[in-house]
């Protein structure tokens, strides 16, 4: 047992002043006020410095040089974890973008190759197609684009202790391959969809939605379309706040309409948390400029962002206070996993991750299931 003292801790609903965190093994044994506190042996002083919850990053397909698609390797999760760390992201779904059904097996099995993910920061694997529209492709290569159909459905059930989320166009998509899915445990996102809102109502299952905004139908007087029916049903939903993938006030808009049930993600790639100005995106050269992941005919690509970034962000132009703001980095997303009562909090009985943080929301040091990593 070790303990963290004299720190200021963001339990997921408000903060606690001069707090000590017990932590057993991977779990926060108790938090209690210092003049309470009976302390072990081993203790890190966290005075002046806010602890909360890791954050998580439901949609994280690259950083620190690396990008899954590109290198599927152990190798590529470690750095990603290690990039994240040092952001405060202690946990995270490596996401997979459309790609040949050899790839994708591929990095299915690679998932399932890691005896303790639990302890690497992978929560489950995000497969962001191929299942998705062309219409609404974004930087994903139409050539493995294509439709889900049963036998493929069955194929991923079968997986599904190794998948969090799948993330395809409901248009494109039966009931009975969505339903195929969704018994496995599997999250259907909607995403990357042309989809009108008819279409989308029609269908049972969808209980979140990939980067809001981007790649996606848009709202419209006749037409709702998917960012419509996202306002409407509110199904759980990510949001990249870079200030590129969307404007901060379509951010403060649609926190205004959803609440609790919108998360942050950084939908990072290959330069996040590195200098780089050029990369190679699933096969595609990419580049870097002013901050934005871009082909070179201007498409965007992806981000650079890391979750301290978006948080940041959140606060600064989106007017967000910071305890919100780290709950749409925690709590949120943790909620729209359904795995709130381990993650996204710190309280009793939760994994040990935890992120501590400056008055100026710099990284201190972060604990990664009980363990100090930065």
């Amino acid at each position: 047992m070790f303990a963290i003292t004299h720190v200021d801790v963001f339990d997921g609903q408000s903060t606690q002043k001069n707090q000590a965190i017990l932590v057993e093994g991977d779990t926060i044994h108790d938090i209690v006020p210092m003049e309470k506190a009976t302390l072990p042996e081993q203790t890190f002083n966290g005075t002046g410095l806010t602890a909360t919850a890791g954050f998580i990053d439901i949609q994280l397909n690259g950083c620190g040089g690396v990008l899954l698609n590109t290198d599927i390797q152990k190798k590529t999760l470690d750095i990603m974890n290690h990039t994240n760390l040092k952001y405060g992201t202690t946990q995270y779904l490596p996401t997979f973008i459309t790609s040949g059904n050899d790839s994708m097996r591929n990095v299915i099995d690679l998932i399932g190759d890691i005896e303790n993910r639990a302890a690497d920061g992978i929560l489950g694997l995000h497969l962001e197609g191929p299942f998705i529209s062309k219409e609404k492709k974004g930087a994903h290569d139409p050539i493995h684009i294509r439709h889900l159909d049963e036998m493929t459905a069955y194929y991923l059930a079968d997986h599904a202790d190794k998948i969090s989320i799948v993330t395809l166009a409901p248009e494109n998509t039966s009931q009975s391959v969505i339903d195929i899915l969704k018994e496995a445990g599997i999250t259907v996102s909607l995403g990357h969809t042309n989809a009108t809102y008819d279409e989308l109502e029609a269908k049972v299952g969808l209980n979140m939605a990939t980067h809001l905004y981007n790649a996606m139908s848009s709202f419209g007087s006749r037409e709702p379309g998917a960012v419509g029916y996202i306002f409407d049903k509110k199904p759980h939903a990510g949001i990249i706040v870079d200030g590129i993938h969307c404007a901060y006030a379509s951010v403060r808009i649609a926190h205004e309409i959803l609440g609790e049930k919108l998360f942050l993600i950084t939908d990072a790639v290959t330069p996040a948390g590195t200098d780089i100005t050029e990369y190679d995106m699933a096969g595609i050269k990419a580049f870097v400029t002013d901050g934005k992941c871009h082909f070179e005919d201007g498409t965007i690509a992806g981000s650079a962002i890391t979750m301290l970034d978006g948080i940041r962000n959140l606060i600064q132009y989106v007017g967000i206070s910071r305890e919100e703001a780290l709950r749409m980095a925690t709590l949120y997303p943790a909620k729209a996993l359904n795995i709130d009562n381990k993650y996204g909090k710190l309280v009793s009985g939760y994994k040990a991750n935890i992120t501590l943080l400056s008055e100026n929301n710099d990284i201190h040091s972060v604990y990664q299931m009980g363990v100090k990593r930065i």
